[in-house]
């Protein structure tokens, strides 16, 4: 029998193993599922196999800064798929949040995915969800960075952002007023603002803005969506994180910036889909 239940600290062995075959054994979620955990506004759930007594799906709901319910985080046991429990962990989720935009606490209800998840996007289809953005995830392999390139070669100090070059960000313009970084998307807010200071994303290396954030694996964004921006951060990040982070940093582009993609495939940056859109934003309607 399966039950739903809050998921509790000492259920980490449980959804560790669950993560091991997630992306090759780089799934985020054990990173960041304490703080998940005792998150006061949101809801994160497990499924439990009462047999065992071990926890065999998770599931989670969040509000955003901006007034969007985010769900994320869903996850179920290799052992366990195809008996619907992804499906019982999602209905669940939305009660919560259909109760909460009907209160006014949420505007919208939304999430992200790659588009590997195949099941996951055709059952959020069935729930009204439609893709609002499209954008491709590009990466560059640890390997193929220039190994004449040291750290001696960049200057990285903090950026001292203000709240009004935060919100009027070419980057954010050019996606209808929306930010994205690591699988999150929303219009920018103060309190983001303030979270993003507070732990010092907004940085300068070699002269070029950007914000960068650890949430289980590297993101980043550069205020100059230019390939000598891109490819200083990258190259940045890559000698920092070497040794010390399964994967590679990652960031996005739009499909129609078709020169900047000529440019990052002639450097060896490379993607999860032949340069396809595979970077999805969906908002139910």
């Amino acid at each position: 029998m399966i039950q739903l239940r809050a998921l509790r600290h000492e259920d980490y062995d449980d959804v560790l193993e669950i993560c091991r075959g997630i992306w090759d054994g780089t799934d985020y979620l054990p990173n960041i599922l304490r703080s998940w955990i005792d998150d006061k506004e949101g809801v994160f759930i497990a499924a439990v196999d009462t047999d065992t007594n071990k926890v065999i799906g998770t599931d989670k709901y969040s509000v955003l800064t901006d007034g969007t319910g985010w769900l994320e985080g869903i996850r179920v046991h290799k052992d366990y798929r195809g008996r619907k429990i992804a499906k019982l962990l999602t209905e669940q989720v939305l009660a919560h949040a259909a109760k909460d935009l009907q209160s006014g606490k949420i505007q919208r209800i939304a999430f992200s995915t790659h588009e590997s998840a195949v099941e996951s996007i055709t059952m959020m289809k069935q729930y009204n969800f439609e893709i609002e953005q499209q954008h491709i995830i590009v990466r560059k392999d640890f390997e193929k960075l220039d190994p004449s390139i040291q750290q001696s070669d960049f200057v990285m100090k903090p950026w001292d952002a203000t709240y009004e070059e935060f919100v009027n960000l070419p980057f954010t313009a050019r996606r209808n007023g929306i930010f994205h970084i690591a699988f999150y998307f929303q219009r920018p807010t103060k309190e983001f603002f303030n979270y993003l200071k507070e732990h010092n994303c907004f940085v300068n290396i070699n002269g070029y803005h950007g914000i960068y954030l650890f949430k289980g694996e590297p993101h980043f964004v550069t205020e100059e969506e230019s390939f000598q921006a891109i490819d200083t951060f990258m190259n940045y990040y890559l000698l920092l994180l070497k040794g010390k982070s399964n994967g590679a940093p990652l960031f996005s582009i739009m499909d129609e910036d078709t020169a900047l993609i000529k440019k990052l495939k002639a450097a060896d940056y490379d993607t999860w889909t032949d340069w396809q859109s595979d970077y999805y934003y969906f908002v139910r309607k």
